[in-house]
């Protein structure tokens, strides 16, 4: 029958580029590391060097709600104004930034709809013809259809 098959291995030589985008120069610590987080936890090739622009914006914008969030626990949600009581100016910041947020992701396609294979389109179904309904509705039909 021949030679039996063997199994081969592909090996990755260790100095070859992973094809994912680095974080820019100027990010802080904290962004970078959100930066590289999410290059990481997606696919290689869903980003594209036009993409580190958003990514960017997307790392500034996550540790900044973290910062507000922080905010909010430790001053509270409600502060004392000059005229009374009101809104942390961080509930401000933590709703805009989310806001951004859903927005960059919807554009790098990060969520579960960016995942999500597209649903086929639908076919119309024939349209029932006023004879058809009739035949039905008269039980002229015969079973086989």
């Amino acid at each position: 029958m021949g030679r039996p098959p063997h199994e081969t291995t592909d090996i990755t030589p260790f100095y070859r580029e992973s094809g994912r985008l680095r974080p820019p120069d100027g990010l802080g610590e904290a962004q970078r590391k959100v930066f590289v987080d999410l290059v990481l936890a997606c696919p290689a090739n869903q980003f594209r060097k036009s993409d580190v622009h958003l990514l960017t914006r997307w790392a500034e914008l996550v540790v900044m709600c973290e910062t507000a969030v922080a905010r909010i626990e430790a001053e509270g949600m409600v502060v004392d104004g000059r005229h009374g009581p009101k809104p942390s100016p961080w509930v401000a910041i933590h709703r805009d930034c989310c806001r951004e947020l859903r927005s960059l992701s919807q554009r790098l396609q990060l969520g579960p709809r960016g995942r999500a294979a597209k649903a086929p389109k639908v076919v119309a179904s024939r349209t029932t013809s006023y004879y058809d309904r009739m035949a039905l509705e008269e039980g002229d039909l015969d079973d086989a259809n």
